[in-house]
């Protein structure tokens, strides 16, 4: 339960005008805008320093956003595209308020970090266009932020867990009370706490009361620090549950991967190929849409409908394009075989079966120009499932092989907030002093994720959050 600003128990008490609670990218963006708005900021991270970065940390922190055509983006993508694209993959069940103001915001926070000393790069490619990569990836950018934020002025403080919330006597949130290596501290805020440390995706007691039975088997592909306390704390002080909290962000992941922190381990170049499931039958339509639309939700088609494992298979065609190796962080080599035979009896797949599967899916594919960089409607023709764009004949030997699963990176459930970051309360009215911004925000994501989003939520909100809870501060 949150406790009252002056209680008794702590071995130290500390003020500043925002304190930031997380240090991947939602709150560093968070802790640097504050700063750059002349508040005084401590961020507390619960890692040591080595494990600095919270799921930014594992991720290609790749970001979507508005952009005319030019030498990174083969097509002119709008605010009102990208708008378009998260509502239809929500299932029009986000917030349209927070989407809005997601891509509205998202050029000038990709010009922000910039100004920062980000440097880009192209995505990964048959994406729809879209997107830019940081050159050092997810690590490379939090090193960076944190070299940014400290030559600010913002303190730091690792190992440090908050623990509760503090209540100020009108019923705003007045900071936080937190275990760090002195003991038990209590860090006043005059401006505001700004929640910007995880779902609850590496707690595998929440993660099977919220996501069910199966999910304490899920691999994690993130930080073990995002265990849910701040999303518990706010709910506690009053904060109104928001999302899809049954849900989650998921990957097609090489099977072999790391049970917890295995970062990038992603098979994204799937629609090359055919998923085949433990019977030796395919169970879904490859080519529906970009990868970008459909990673997450295949994912969790193999965990929930094909009995958590599955292969995805290739031909030497496949493999010999250049954006197969771009788009697999491989784990070990695949399987391979001269036959399709032999290579079901590595896969101890059902030989008879798998052969068949392939043969009536080589038989189904259609005539047609292949593109990976649009939905080409290259198609398989009375097979089901289908596949949809993209097919071609499993036919040129070696074949191989990739064992796939899902994991978990994040969870959709959070809080609710307004436009501003600021937390509602259960009656719908900002809970004065708390603010939220990237994962423990609700109401974004629903049923799959709309990829190269999640880094750029924490910036664009993060960025929100600062500011306005350091103008908060000056009153």
């Amino acid at each position: 339960m949150p406790l009252p600003v002056d209680s008794p128990g702590a071995a130290a008490a500390y003020d500043c005008d925002v304190l930031v609670v997380g240090g991947g990218i939602a709150g560093l963006s968070a802790a640097i805008s504050a700063r750059q708005a002349g508040a005084s900021v401590i961020l507390i991270e619960k890692a040591p320093p080595g494990h600095r970065g919270g799921n930014t940390r594992f991720a290609d922190a790749q970001v979507r956003y508005p952009h005319e055509a030019d030498a990174y983006h083969p097509r002119t993508y709008t605010v009102d595209d990208m708008f378009d694209d998260l509502m239809r993959i929500s299932g029009g069940r986000a917030n349209p308020e927070l989407v809005r103001t997601l891509c509205e915001q998202a050029g000038s926070a990709v010009d922000w970090l910039t100004s920062l000393g980000i440097e880009w790069e192209a995505g990964y490619p048959h994406t729809g266009g879209y997107r830019r990569s940081p050159r050092a990836g997810g690590k490379g950018l939090v090193d960076t932020l944190y070299r940014r934020l400290e030559s600010l002025g913002g303190a730091v403080s690792y190992r440090t867990a908050a623990l509760d919330l503090l209540l100020a006597p009108d019923g705003g949130i007045a900071g936080a009370r937190a275990r760090s290596p002195e003991g038990l501290i209590d860090l006043r805020a005059a401006g505001g706490v700004i929640l910007a440390c995880g779902g609850f995706q590496a707690n595998p007691e929440l993660r099977v009361r919220y996501l069910g039975r199966f999910a304490d088997a899920l691999i994690l592909r993130g930080s073990r620090y995002n265990t849910g306390e701040g999303l518990l704390m706010a709910i506690a002080a009053g904060a109104r549950p928001a999302g899809q909290w049954g849900d989650y962000h998921s990957a097609v992941l090489d099977a072999r991967s790391p049970r917890i922190e295995c970062g990038v381990t992603a098979l994204y170049n799937y629609q090359l190929g055919i998923f085949i499931d433990r019977h030796g039958r395919r169970f879904l339509d490859e080519g529906e849409d970009f990868r970008d639309h459909t990673y997450v939700k295949f994912s969790k088609h193999i965990i929930e409908h094909a009995g958590g494992q599955a292969w995805c298979v290739f031909d030497q065609r496949a493999y010999q394009r250049e954006e197969f190796a771009r788009a697999w962080r491989p784990v070990g080599p695949p399987l391979q075989s001269a036959t399709l035979e032999g290579l079901a009896r590595q896969m101890g797949v059902p030989a008879e079966a798998f052969l068949e599967t392939v043969a009536a899916f080589n038989a189904a594919v259609q005539p047609g120009d292949y593109d990976l960089d649009r939905l080409d409607g290259k198609c398989t023709l009375g097979i089901t499932p289908p596949k949809s764009n993209w097919a071609l004949p499993i036919d040129t030997p070696p074949y191989l092989a990739i064992p796939v699963t899902g994991g978990i990176t994040f969870t959709f459930g959070g809080l609710a907030c307004d436009t501003s970051a600021r937390v509602l309360d259960t009656r719908g009215e900002p809970l004065p002093g708390l603010y939220a911004a990237g994962e423990p925000m609700g109401e974004l994501f629903y049923d799959n994720y709309p990829g190269a989003t999640s880094v750029l939520r924490g910036a664009v909100y993060g960025r929100i959050a600062g500011a306005h809870a350091a103008a908060r501060a000056k009153g």
